[in-house]
C-alpha cells in the first residue's frame, strides 16, 4: 500500500505542465477623456418652461453646448417642432428654426426630416423675422445635400412664394437661397424664367433687395451659369445708383462681363462708334474711381489691375490728365522735365512766359463730364484715403508688368508715391517699382526723388529702396555717382543698414560695369602722379566701394589694370571674409577659375574624409572597447577641426562630431562604478555623473532640433540615443535623488511610445536596446518610476554600441550671428534708471530656423540670473538669401542699482520647454536654483555678446 501511494505521488509530481506564454501588452498610455454632456437634456426642459424668456434661455444653452447623441436627434427635432407650434414670441420661434438648421450639421442627423419640419413650421407663419430665419435655415440644410437636385428644386419653388413679402430681409434671403441652390444643369425653359424673375428685382425700390438680386446673378455666374451679355446696359445704369452697396456689386458684374465677353462689340451712347466690351467696361470702372464712396473707389482701383486684355490706347489714357490754362494745354511737371532732359536745355527765364503752353485747344472739344478712363490712375494715386492709393499702386504695377510701354509711362507716378505720408503706401510703391524694374531705366530727376526716400526713418522703407536700386538700371554716369553718394551717406547715418547696402551695391556693380569703369579713379582715389594714402579696409564705406568696383570688374576685365597694389591685398581679404559678396577675380596673379576649382576640390576632399571617418567608426563597433574609445576620441578631434574649416561638409561634420561626443559621454557614464552604490552616486563624487547626463541630454536635443535635412534613418538613431539619455536621467533621479520622478517617468514612457510609432510608420528596424526596452515596458504591471528604473539600468549596461550617423552635405545647422548696435562698452556703458526698463537694440541673422515660435532672447545678468525674452513675431523678417532670417528687435533689460558698470551677456537660444514637456517638468526645480545654462532644454544658437550697463538710482526731489 505504501509502495502504491509513493508511486502515485511520484507520478503526480513528475507531470510536466506547459504554460502558454502571456501575450505582450501593447504599449499605450491611457489618457482620461472627460465625457461631454448631451444637449438633449436641455430639450426636455422646454416643456417645463413657463415663460418665453425661460424658453429662450434654454435654447441659448442648447446652442452653446451643441452636443447631441445620435440616438437623441429624432426626439430632439420633434420636441423643438412641437415647442415652435405653441410658442407665442417671434424671437423664440426664430431661435428654434436657427437651432434646427444647426442640428442638421450633426453626424447622423436626417436632413430631409429637418427640412420637412422647417417648411411645415413656416406655412402659417406671419412674422417677417421668423420667415427670414426659416429661409436661412433652409439654405443651411440645402447646402448639406449638394447633389440632391430634387430637394434643391423643391426649396427654390417653396421660397418663390415669399418673394412677394413686404419685408426686405425676406426677399434678400429668398434671392440668396435661389443663387445658391438653383440647379445649373436644368433646361433653358426652367432657367430663363428664373433669371428674368431675379432681374425684375434689380429694379426694386429697396436698395438692399437690388443688391441681393445682383449678388444672385453674380453667384449664378460663379457657379457656371454664364450671364447674358444683354444685361450689360442695365448693369451699367446701376453704377449710378444712389446706394453704394448696389454700385459695388454692379461694379463686379461689369468686370465679370468685360472679362467673359471681352471681344463683343458695344455701341457708344450718342455715337455710332463701336468698341470692344472689355474696353468699355474698363472705362466704366475707371470712371468709378471718382465715386463718392471710398469702398467703391477702392474696389474699382483693385479691379483695374486684373484687366490685362484692354487696348493700349485705353490703358495709356489712365495716366493722361490734361491741364488747361486760358483754354490752352498746360504741360505737366513730368512732361517739362522730360523735355528738358531730351533737349539738353533749360528755360533761361529771360523771356516772359517762354514755357507757356503753345498749342491752342478748341473750347467746344473740352468735355468736363464723364471722361471715361482719362486720368483714372492719377485720381486714384491722389486720393485722400490710403486704401484707394494702395489699390491704385497695386493695379498700376499689375498692368505695367505686362506692358513695357505703360511701365515707362507709370514710372513718374510711382516715383511720386515715394513721398506719400503713409508708410504702407510708400512700401507698396517701392515694391511695385522693383517688380517692373526690367522695363525701365532711371533718369537723374527720377533718381533724385528716389534717393530722397533713403532718409526715411523706417528700416523697411530703406531696405525696400536698396532692393529696388539693386534691380533697376541707371541711365548715366551721373546717376551712378549720385546713387553711390546717397548710399554711403545713408550708411553713415544708419549703420544698421550695412548688409543691405552691401547687397545693393553688389547688384549695382554687376549691372553697370561700363558706368563703374568711368568712376573707378574717383571711387578708389587713384591719382596718376601721386601715391594716395591706403584706405582702411575696416571702414564700411570703403568696403562698400570695393564691393561695387569688384563686382563690376567681374564683367569688365580692363578695370583690373587700374587697381593699385593695396587694392589687390584688400580684394584677397574681402574674398576670404565675405565670399558671398565678392566674386572670384584674376587679381595679383591668381586665377578666379583656379580658385573656384580649388574650392570644389577641397569640398570633395572634405566629403570623402567624412565618409571614410564614419566608415572606420562603424567598423570599430565590433572591436574591443578600449580600441573603440581611442578611435572615438581621435575622430572627435578630427571632425571638430573639419567643422571649423567649414565648406560643403561643415555642418555634416559638426553633426557627426556632436554624435561622437554623445557616444563618448554615454560610455563614460555607463562605465562609472558608482552605479553599484546609490549612496556613493548621491555623494559629491557622483556630481560628475549628473553633469555628464545633463550634457548628454543637451547634446541629444541639439542633434534633434538644430539640424535640418537629416534623413529618416539618422533621425531615428538620434531619437533612440535620446531615449538612452532620458533613461539614464530617470535611473539617476530614482536611485540618487529625493525629488519626484513621476513627471519624468511619464515623459519617458511617452517618448518610448513616440519612437516606437515613428519606427513602425517608416519601417525602420529598431536598435537592440530599443527593441528590448519596448518589450520590457509592455510586460510591466505598473509603470511607476521605481519598477521602470530597475528595468532600465541592466538594459543600458548590456546595450551594444550606438550605430554611426551618416549625414550628407544636405544637412544644415541652425545658427545665429549676433550684433548689438550700439553695444555699450566698459568706458561708455548704457545708463538707465534702476527698476525701469532699458531697450538694447539687437540685430541677428539666423540660418535655417525651423520653429520661430521657440526662439528666445537670453539675457544673463552679472548675478547669474537668466531671463528668457520672447521677441515679437513682427521683428523676425526674411533674410537677403534663401534659408536665412533677420531679427531686428530690442532686448528689454531691467535691474536694481549696481555700484559700477557690469556686463550683460545677450544671446539667442531655442527654448524646448513647450515641446519637451517631461524634461521641462523634471528640470523646473533645477531652473529655480541654478542658472538656465544647466537646463538641457535651452539650446544656444550663438556666442553671447557683452553689453555694459549701469543702473542708476532714482533721483528724488527735495
Amino acid at each position: 500500500m505504501a509502495a502504491l501511494l509513493k508511486k502515485r505521488a511520484l507520478a503526480e509530481y513528475s507531470q510536466v505542465i506547459q504554460e502558454q506564454p502571456k501575450p505582450l501588452k501593447k504599449l499605450r498610455l491611457a489618457k482620461k477623456i472627460t465625457p461631454g454632456s448631451s444637449a438633449a437634456a436641455y430639450v426636455g426642459l422646454l416643456e417645463k418652461s413657463k415663460t418665453s424668456n425661460d424658453a429662450l434661455q434654454i435654447l441659448l444653452r442648447i446652442s452653446d453646448s451643441q452636443k447631441f447623441q445620435e440616438k437623441d436627434l429624432p426626439d430632439t427635432i420633434k420636441k423643438l417642432a412641437e415647442h415652435f407650434q405653441r410658442e407665442q414670441e417671434s424671437v423664440v420661434r426664430a431661435k428654434v428654426l436657427s437651432l434646427l438648421g444647426d442640428i442638421g450639421k450633426e453626424s447622423g442627423a436626417d436632413v430631409q426630416v429637418i427640412i420637412e419640419e422647417v417648411m411645415q413650421a413656416m406655412k402659417n407663419e406671419e412674422s417677417h423675422k421668423v420667415i427670414s430665419q426659416g429661409i436661412s435655415s433652409l439654405l443651411k440644410l440645402g447646402k448639406l445635400l449638394p447633389d440632391n437636385v430634387t430637394t434643391h428644386h423643391r426649396l427654390v419653388s417653396f421660397v418663390k412664394q415669399y418673394l412677394s413679402d413686404t419685408s426686405h430681409s425676406v426677399k434678400c434671403k429668398c434671392l440668396e437661397l435661389m443663387g445658391e441652390l438653383v440647379s445649373i444643369s436644368s433646361d433653358a425653359g426652367t432657367i430663363q424664367p428664373l433669371l428674368r424673375l431675379v432681374g425684375d428685382y434689380t429694379h426694386c425700390e429697396e436698395a438692399r433687395v437690388r443688391s441681393a438680386a445682383f449678388n444672385t446673378m453674380l453667384r449664378l455666374h460663379e457657379r457656371g451659369l454664364k450671364l447674358d451679355p444683354s444685361v450689360y446696359s442695365e448693369v451699367c445704369l446701376a453704377l449710378k445708383d444712389d446706394y453704394e452697396i448696389v454700385r459695388q456689386v454692379a461694379l463686379r458684374i461689369v468686370w465679370v462681363l468685360g472679362q467673359t465677353y471681352s471681344e463683343n462689340l458695344v455701341t457708344l451712347p450718342d455715337s455710332d462708334e463701336e468698341i470692344r466690351l472689355v474696353d468699355d467696361a474698363f472705362g466704366k470702372i475707371c470712371h468709378m474711381i471718382n465715386d463718392l464712396s471710398m469702398r467703391v473707389r477702392t474696389q474699382a482701383a483693385r479691379l483695374l489691375g486684373s484687366m490685362t486684355s484692354i487696348s493700349p490706347r485705353f490703358l495709356q489714357q489712365t495716366l493722361d490728365k490734361k491741364l488747361m490754362s486760358n483754354m490752352r494745354r498746360k504741360r505737366s511737371a513730368h512732361e517739362r522735365a522730360w523735355e528738358s532732359i531730351t533737349s539738353g536745355e533749360w528755360s533761361s527765364g529771360r523771356n516772359w512766359a517762354d514755357d507757356a503752353p503753345r498749342e491752342l485747344v478748341d473750347a467746344e472739344s473740352v468735355s468736363l463730364v464723364n471722361s471715361g478712363s482719362c486720368g483714372a490712375f492719377v485720381h486714384g494715386l491722389e486720393d485722400e484715403y490710403q486704401e484707394v492709393r494702395n489699390a491704385s499702386v497695386e493695379s498700376l504695377c499689375s498692368l505695367a508688368m505686362n506692358n513695357p510701354q505703360f511701365a515707362l509711362m507709370s514710372l513718374d507716378f510711382l516715383v511720386d508715391m515715394f513721398n506719400d505720408e503713409i508708410e504702407e503706401v510708400r512700401l507698396k510703391a517701392i515694391d511695385s517699382l522693383t517688380k517692373i524694374s526690367r522695363h525701365i531705366i532711371l533718369r537723374e530727376d527720377q533718381l533724385e526723388t528716389i534717393l530722397g526716400a533713403l532718409k526715411d526713418f523706417s528700416i523697411d522703407v530703406r531696405e525696400g529702396l536698396h532692393k529696388m536700386l539693386a534691380s533697376c538700371r541707371l541711365s548715366s554716369k551721373g546717376c551712378l555717382q549720385m546713387c553711390v553718394e546717397a548710399l554711403l551717406e545713408n550708411l553713415k547715418k544708419y549703420p544698421v543698414d550695412r548688409k543691405s547696402t552691401w547687397c545693393c551695391l553688389q547688384k549695382v556693380g554687376q549691372q553697370h560695369p561700363e558706368l563703374t569703369l568711368i568712376l573707378v579713379p574717383e571711387l578708389l582715389a587713384i591719382h596718376p602722379f601721386f601715391d594716395m594714402p591706403e584706405p582702411d579696409v575696416e571702414d564700411p564705406a570703403y568696403v562698400s566701394i570695393l564691393i561695387l568696383v569688384l563686382n563690376a570688374a567681374q564683367h569688365c576685365p580692363t578695370m583690373l589694370q587700374l587697381f593699385e597694389e593695396h587694392t589687390h591685398k584688400h580684394y584677397c581679404y574681402l574674398r576670404d571674409t565675405m565670399p558671398h559678396l565678392v566674386p572670384a577675380l584674376k587679381v595679383g596673379g591668381s586665377s578666379g577659375v583656379r580658385e573656384v576649382v580649388a574650392d570644389e576640390e577641397a569640398n570633395a576632399t572634405a566629403v570623402r574624409f567624412l565618409e571614410a571617418m564614419v566608415s572606420r567608426l562603424e567598423a570599430a563597433r565590433r572591436g574591443p572597447a578600449r580600441v573603440r574609445a581611442e578611435l572615438l576620441a581621435a575622430a572627435q578631434r578630427d571632425l571638430a577641426r573639419l567643422a571649423e574649416v567649414g565648406g560643403a561638409a561643415g555642418d555634416a561634420a559638426r553633426m557627426s562630431a556632436l554624435h561622437v561626443n554623445c557616444q563618448v559621454m554615454l560610455a563614460r557614464v555607463l562605465e562609472s562604478r558608482l552605479w553599484a552604490s546609490p549612496g556613493a552616486l548621491a555623494s559629491q563624487q557622483g556630481a560628475a555623473v549628473r553633469t555628464n547626463i545633463t550634457q548628454l541630454l543637451h547634446d541629444c536635443l541639439r542633434l534633434q532640433y538644430l539640424f535640418i535635412g537629416v534623413s529618416e534613418d539618422d533621425l531615428a538613431l538620434v531619437k533612440q540615443l535620446k531615449l538612452k539619455a532620458l533613461a539614464l536621467q530617470l535611473v539617476y533621479i530614482v536611485r540618487c535623488s529625493n525629488s519626484s520622478a513621476l513627471a519624468l517617468c511619464d515623459h519617458f514612457l511617452e517618448q518610448v511610445e513616440d519612437v516606437h510609432r515613428y519606427l513602425g510608420e517608416r519601417g525602420i528596424a529598431p536598435e537592440a536596446f530599443t527593441a528590448s526596452l519596448v518589450k520590457e515596458m509592455s510586460q510591466l504591471e505598473e509603470t511607476k518610476p521605481g519598477p521602470v528604473a530597475r528595468c532600465l539600468l541592466p538594459l543600458l549596461q548590456n546595450a551594444p554600441p550606438v550605430p554611426q550617423l551618416r549625414p550628407t552635405t544636405s544637412v544644415q545647422m541652425t545658427t545665429a550671428t549676433l550684433a548689438c548696435e550700439p553695444g555699450g562698452d566698459a568706458d561708455a556703458p548704457l545708463k538707465f534708471t534702476a527698476g525701469l526698463v532699458l531697450g538694447v537694440p539687437l540685430e541677428a541673422e539666423l540660418r535655417y530656423l525651423q520653429s520661430p515660435e521657440l526662439l528666445r532672447i537670453k539675457v544673463r545678468y552679472p548675478d547669474q540670473q537668466t531671463h528668457l525674452l520672447v521677441p515679437p513675431r513682427g521683428d523676425l523678417r526674411p533674410g537677403t538669401t534663401a534659408g536665412t532670417s533677420r531679427l531686428l528687435t530690442r532686448a528689454l533689460v531691467s535691474h536694481q542699482v549696481w555700484s559700477e558698470a557690469c556686463a550683460l551677456h545677450i544671446g539667442l537660444a531655442l527654448d524646448l520647454a513647450a515641446v519637451e514637456g517631461g524634461t521641462a517638468a523634471a528640470t523646473a526645480a533645477r531652473r529655480a536654483r541654478a542658472p538656465a545654462d544647466a537646463d538641457p532644454c535651452l539650446l544656444d544658437l550663438c556666442k553671447p555678446v557683452k553689453v555694459y550697463v549701469s543702473p542708476k538710482p532714482v533721483k528724488r526731489g527735495i
